[in-house]
């Protein structure tokens, strides 16, 4: 009896994995990342978390190394240079990331008539901020994104996961 193959499926018909059997995507993630509500959206999206003590970064995700900030915690790490020793950590890594979270939720910067209280504390000016951002950019080499919220965050991670894997089978 002849074998008849589908010339119009995508997959390799010598696979036995069906789309059903085939693995979650693994995201290493940062064990005080727990409390988060990018995990639960993670999960929802149909990745499967790995729950470590990561030396760098929040999250790695095949071989990517996330650092997320929320806009608050960017500010904040920023004014007591905690952010610098976390970039340059992560140039131990040759694909990085940076994302800062919740720009829909709260300005990065404003203009200088209405300055956050922080920012003004610290002496902070919005020039200051821009002027950070180009230097992890430029001096530090470290892409940066900059997402709405928890679930736009999950969902950028989610294609980063899904994207390289599908990258990984193409090399094979």
């Amino acid at each position: 009896m002849k074998t008849i193959f589908n010339i119009f499926q995508h997959k390799n018909p010598q696979s036995k994995k069906s789309l059903e059997e085939k693995e979650k995507p693994k995201v290493l993630i940062d064990y005080r990342e727990k409390n988060s509500l990018v995990i639960a959206e993670l999960i929802s999206l149909g990745l499967e978390p790995d729950f470590q003590a990561l030396k760098v970064g929040d999250y790695i995700v095949q071989g990517i190394v996330v650092e997320r900030k929320t806009v608050s915690d960017f500010i904040s790490s920023m004014i007591n240079r905690r952010l610098l020793s976390q970039l340059e950590e992560l140039q131990q890594f040759e694909d990085k990331l940076l994302i800062v979270e919740g720009i829909d939720e709260r300005e990065l910067y404003t203009d200088s008539q209405s300055l956050d209280l922080s920012l003004k504390k610290a002496g902070m000016h919005p020039n200051s901020i821009r002027g950070f951002l180009l230097s992890i950019l430029l001096r530090h080499k470290v892409p940066i994104i900059f997402t709405k919220n928890y679930e736009d965050t999950a969902k950028f991670i989610s294609v980063m996961a899904k994207r390289k894997s599908k990258d990984k089978e193409i090399l094979l």
